[in-house]
């Protein structure tokens, strides 16, 4: 091939290869197309800045929430933690009680036994049984009966 302008014929094209460094072909001089590329490059790059911005800003109020209600969560859980620990003490008290009771009802008497005193008491009739004080009143009464009899009998 040979150059137009000078009638040279031109320089034998270079391989490129896989990997250019340091060759750079230079482009041709297209300001327009350029220009466009490079602002449609900057609107996505802005863009792009936006939504990492927005993730951001998602992730920090994300994160923000969390931490709220992960110290909400600890406070009902402490909270829980307390009210558990109060109703075991509870529980052991009403144990305790109920411990007591048995213990107590063990010492009571049964139906059967009360029923023999029943039987008892029924024979002896206790309502009909006089007192100390009440057999000296009567002795008494009949001893002043007599010496009242006996004071008639000399009176007369």
């Amino acid at each position: 091939m040979q150059n137009d302008f000078t009638g040279m014929p031109a320089p034998p094209k270079r391989r490129e290869s896989i990997l250019k460094f340091g060759r750079s072909e230079p482009q041709p001089a297209d300001s327009g197309g350029i220009t466009s590329d490079m602002n449609a490059l900057s609107r996505r790059l802005k863009l792009l800045e936006e939504g990492f911005s927005n993730l951001r800003r998602f992730f920090q109020v994300t994160e923000g929430n969390i931490l709220a209600k992960n110290k909400h969560y600890s406070a009902e859980i402490k909270t829980i933690n307390s009210d558990i620990m109060e109703l075991r003490k509870e529980l052991a008290e009403i144990r305790d009680k109920m411990m007591l009771v048995i213990r107590e009802l063990q010492t009571v008497a049964r139906r059967d036994e009360v029923k023999v005193l029943e039987k008892y008491i029924n024979l002896w009739n206790p309502v009909k049984f006089v007192s100390h004080n009440e057999v000296q009143a009567i002795v008494q009464e009949i001893l002043d009966s007599k010496r009242s009899d006996v004071l008639k009998e000399k009176q007369q």
